[in-house]
């Protein structure tokens, strides 16, 4: 290694205003560093089973030098070098001992890129104009051996918060297996190229770069599980760079592919809303509702549209149709019973000035208030059979309607459990 060492000092004792013309003797000391640079390099080559961090350090200035950027032997080394500190550290792992993590994943970040520029410039013509690429087998049993080494390496700065790199990683994940894919030497990745792509949305997510997120979102449709998700992102990102267009037809097809996320309908809903389109978020709906007659959620999202601009009445008779669909979907259990209990409450308050001596009018008036309870209570006793432990959902109006309905027992009993809760 001391001879590695003495070339590096060689080296750095020189420098050059690289492009600009030069003359001959500084053209001869230029030629004399590119030498020296390459010696280094084959040092380092040479070096590699036996200190391949030191190989990696000693190739540092000479890969930072452009005298010998473009040419494909120095980054062979150089990944070589990596490939070998990686597989060292890979190994000691193995057995259980201990390892340097930060750096092995490093090594494979740097690894990914240099690889790259090996096969760009090995690929590159001569002066005759001919492609002879020489280092085309290592490049490709590299990206064989070590593509899986990008996917761990994305995770791990992923997990540590640096999500530029692990972006680049999984990148070079997916890239690899495409390119091994293509020559034949594996099958294609259709479970973790997947993965990998949603892992880049997520990593352009945290960095607010919106190009990122779109750049392979796509792949990451094809796993099932994240597809929702995936898709949110999609959405977002379109939204943030200013696509509105694009953003409200992602979520249209949102809303018909993921129904049960509530991104796509609320951001359409929300949209129409605020812009008083109450006619597009209707036709929206009737849209949904035609593509699939069976799914609750867009006969639910009929009557949610106009619950949310206080048409009860037409809210009620939606959320009803919603239940004949699914007598147990929740959120359809849920308004519909705040529907009925409004009614009440509006009834009630407009029939406040009843005369105590108009026992007719008082008995008509209850007739109809608790013609309205009676309708709540099986749906509020409904939800607290589904979700017992979810007391907003029907705790107070439960005991509003077991009060208005003289059902004291019943009340006592609620009165007990909210006194428990600490409510």
């Amino acid at each position: 290694m001391k001879k590695l060492v003495m070339s590096i000092a060689f080296v750095l004792g020189a420098t050059f205003a690289f492009g600009q013309e030069l003359t001959k003797e500084e053209l001869k000391l230029q030629a004399k560093e590119k030498k020296a640079l390459v010696n280094i390099a084959k040092d380092a080559e040479l070096n590699l089973s036996i200190d391949p961090v030191a190989a990696v350090n000693a190739m540092k200035p000479v890969i930072a030098n452009p005298l010998v950027q473009t040419d494909p032997y120095i980054w062979y080394v150089s990944v070589s070098a990596k490939k070998a500190a990686i597989d060292a550290e890979n190994r000691k792992r193995a057995e259980g001992a201990d390892f340097n993590e930060e750096q092995m994943y490093n090594y494979t970040y740097d690894l990914g890129h240099e690889l790259a520029k090996c096969d760009k410039y090995d690929n590159m013509p001569d002066a005759k104009g001919k492609v002879k690429p020489k280092y085309a087998e290592f490049i490709k049993v590299t990206y064989a051996q070590e593509f899986a080494q990008f996917y761990n390496a994305g995770a791990y700065f992923y997990g540590n918060e640096d999500y530029a790199k692990s972006y680049d990683l999984f990148k070079m994940f997916i890239d690899a297996s495409d390119r091994l894919y293509k020559e034949g030497m594996m099958p294609q990745d259709t479970v973790n190229v997947p993965v990998a792509a949603y892992n880049m949305a997520l990593s352009g997510m945290q960095l607010q770069d919106y190009e990122k997120v779109l750049s392979h979102i796509d792949l990451a449709m094809a796993n099932a599980q994240m597809a929702p998700s995936a898709f949110r992102y999609k959405a977002v990102a379109h939204l943030e760079l200013g696509d509105t267009a694009t953003w409200l037809n992602d979520c249209m097809e949102g809303a018909k592919k993921f129904p049960d996320d509530a991104y796509f309908y609320q951001s359409l809903i929300q949209y129409y809303d605020s812009r008083n389109e109450n006619d597009k978020l209707n036709a929206l709906a009737d849209e949904l509702i035609a593509s699939d007659t069976t799914n609750p959620f867009f006969v639910y999202l009929k009557g949610y549209i106009a619950h949310q601009q206080q048409d009860v009445d037409t809210a009620i008779e939606w959320y009803e149709k919603t239940l004949t669909v699914d007598a147990n979907y929740e959120s359809a259990l849920n308004n519909l019973s705040r529907c009925y209990m409004f009614k009440a409450q509006e009834y009630a308050s407009a029939h406040s000035s009843t005369k105590v001596t108009d026992k007719k009018k008082l008995a008509k008036d209850k007739e109809i208030l608790d013609g309205y309870y009676k309708k709540a209570l099986p749906l509020l006793e409904k939800l607290r059979e589904q979700q017992p432990d979810k007391y907003e959902l029907w705790l107070a109006n439960l005991m509003n309607c077991y009060y208005n309905l003289n059902m004291t027992s019943q009340l006592n009993e609620l009165e007990k459990l909210q006194e428990s809760l600490g409510y």
